[in-house]
């Protein structure tokens, strides 16, 4: 069976398909290293699904945005053969009646009427549909869209849905364990899949001001003690101190010792006595994937920005995974990479000359790009201070900045603009939504400047997180490969066709340390010289390429440079 929906492989392409279709069929793991434009989610669909409709299993095709959902579907829609799938959202995303569905509030709804909902379960079998067609086809039928893709996703080939379906404590999810058909899992951008799994299972205890509960006066204890961590045993002392009963009887009663009691010691408790909580953050993302492999038949984690792979493949406990990087399917010549040493952001040195530096640094180097610029800063205090300074200083460009209070209406309203005739200098949050979460204009960006090593701010919980995972991830630093999988994210924004063509600045002295160059991707040259000289030279020689049209419309290059 070859459900490949193109003709030929493209550039690294092939030992992509290759390597995943080899840990379909043995059912092993396989972490991937896949740049953008590689087509990792046709070769994730084309192995999964092979391998899972060979032994009557299905895949589950995991994504951490519901705007990803579409290249998936439209993939399916171009294989050889029909494939029974279901694009599953939340019930809150596909109910018609938002958060207020009367079925969460236990009352009946007219749209559950067990005969329409399976109907329409066998209709959404029939065709790929993304998840407002199959909204849309429930409603006409009188049925309950989310029903219905439950229904339906018990016979489906593929099941398509959100990181939390699978990878989070919610009571209504993608189960794996239930399952009496083989689970083949892809989860995508899986860069982002530890954060999910600690913001899932964290929780927030929160005081109640004025309240003489007993267990009250025991988390107040807690807290008057000050900012630190808190040990697992203290809530057992305390409790039994006041002659209250064990924490195991009081978590059938209270959320908040029942939380405290479950997350044991894969948790970390630390105290903010200014805000009158306790945060329990939990530190071990590794167990619930563990769980979930455990389930499967096979799986496959990929993204762009997972380089080294090795490194989340010992931070998730996949100790017999497969790890593997490959090259980017573009062109090298029509991306300039460099790194500007004499800026940077380390917090210890910003102050307003550093910042001014940085703002003078931006504005002359965006005066050598024609077209447009987008620039990633470390954060929205630092960033601002950038755009002050930098409106002062006058552009030629339109400036531009993210906001976060912006709308996602707001952003998309800004994204356009970068499609427009003027020439744009957009200041973005490396951490907002403009790294990864805002579709731009096709060919819109003639350089991605980041503004220093993004590095997260040093904390207790960040402290006990660093330090249990650096004993599994050996010799790399975890903070290290976390800021630069932001950095690749980012810089992977300027090119993402075989036509574009563009620049990557680096603009921090960091970017020259060992530690930092042994985690790049080796397709990622460093070019040296002067930054202004090198940038002029790039866009001042336009680059012919010849091209070749498949069938399918895809475009392959064939030569490069030709006179």
């Amino acid at each position: 069976m070859d459900l490949f929906p193109f003709l030929s492989a493209r550039r690294g392409q092939a030992d992509f398909l290759r390597d995943a279709r080899h840990c379909a069929i043995e059912g092993k793991v396989l972490v991937a290293h896949a740049p953008t434009g590689l087509g990792k989610t046709a070769v994730a669909l084309t192995a999964s699904l092979e391998a899972a409709l060979a032994d009557g299993g299905r895949t589950v095709f995991l994504t951490p945005r519901q705007s990803q959902h579409r290249a998936v579907i439209e993939t399916v829609k171009m294989m050889p053969r029909p494939i029974g799938t279901v694009d599953l959202l939340s019930r809150e995303s596909m109910c018609p009646h938002g958060p207020r569905s009367p079925c969460l509030e236990g009352k009946k709804c007219h749209l559950q009427a067990d005969g329409r909902i399976t109907q329409c379960a066998r209709e959404i079998l029939g065709r790929p549909m993304h998840a407002q067609e199959l909204v849309a086809l429930c409603l006409r039928r009188g049925a309950c869209p989310y029903l219905s893709a439950k229904m339906a996703s018990s016979g489906a080939d593929l099941v398509v849905g959100d990181i939390s379906r699978v990878f989070s404590d919610l009571p209504d999810v993608i189960r794996f364990r239930s399952s009496s058909r083989k689970q083949h899992l892809v989860a995508d951008e899986a860069h982002n899949l530890p954060s999910r799994i600690m913001d899932a299972f964290s929780r927030d205890l929160v005081l109640e001001p004025g309240s003489d509960d007993p267990l009250q006066a025991v988390w107040r204890e807690m807290l008057s003690r000050g900012h630190r961590l808190i040990p697992f045993g203290e809530l057992r002392s305390l409790l039994d101190r006041r002659g209250l009963p064990e924490p195991e009887e009081l978590a059938e009663m209270d959320d908040r010792v029942d939380d405290w009691m479950r997350l044991g010691e894969a948790a970390v408790r630390v105290a903010y006595p200014n805000e009158g909580r306790i945060s329990l953050r939990f530190l071990e993302p590794d167990l619930v994937v563990q769980n979930v492999v455990r389930e499967c038949r096979g799986a496959i984690f990929m993204s762009g920005t997972l380089h080294p792979p090795q490194v989340f493949a010992a931070r998730m406990g996949l100790t017999d995974a497969e790890c593997r990087s490959y090259p980017s399917p573009f062109d090298p010549a029509r991306r300039l990479a460099l790194v500007v040493p004499d800026v940077g952001t380390r917090f210890r040195d910003r102050c307003r000359r550093t910042t001014l530096e940085m703002a003078l640094r931006i504005g002359e180097l965006s005066e050598t790009v024609p077209g447009n610029v987008m620039v990633f800063l470390p954060s929205y205090t630092y960033m601002s201070a950038v755009h002050r300074a930098l409106r002062r200083l006058g552009q030629r460009k339109l400036l531009l900045s993210e906001s976060p209070l912006m709308s996602k209406a707001d952003r998309d309203g800004l994204a356009d603009l970068l499609g427009g005739e003027r020439e744009v200098l957009m200041l973005c949050n490396i951490r907002g939504s403009f790294s990864e979460g805002v579709d731009l204009p096709a060919g819109c960006l003639s350089a991605v400047m980041v503004g220093g090593l993004p590095l997260t701010p040093p904390g207790l919980e960040r402290q006990e997180m660093i330090a249990r995972a650096s004993s599994r991830i050996g010799g790399y630093d975890l903070d290290t490969y976390e800021a630069l999988s932001r950095v690749l994210q980012a810089c992977g924004r300027a090119i993402r066709r075989e036509e574009d063509r563009a620049a990557v600045v680096l603009m921090d002295p960091r970017y020259l340390e060992r530690k930092v160059l042994k985690m790049l991707p080796p397709d990622l040259v460093l070019s040296e010289g002067d930054p202004t000289e090198l940038l002029g030279e790039f866009f001042g020689n336009p680059l012919e390429t010849a091209w070749k049209h498949q069938p399918e419309g895809e475009r392959i290059l064939t030569g490069h440079g030709l006179p």
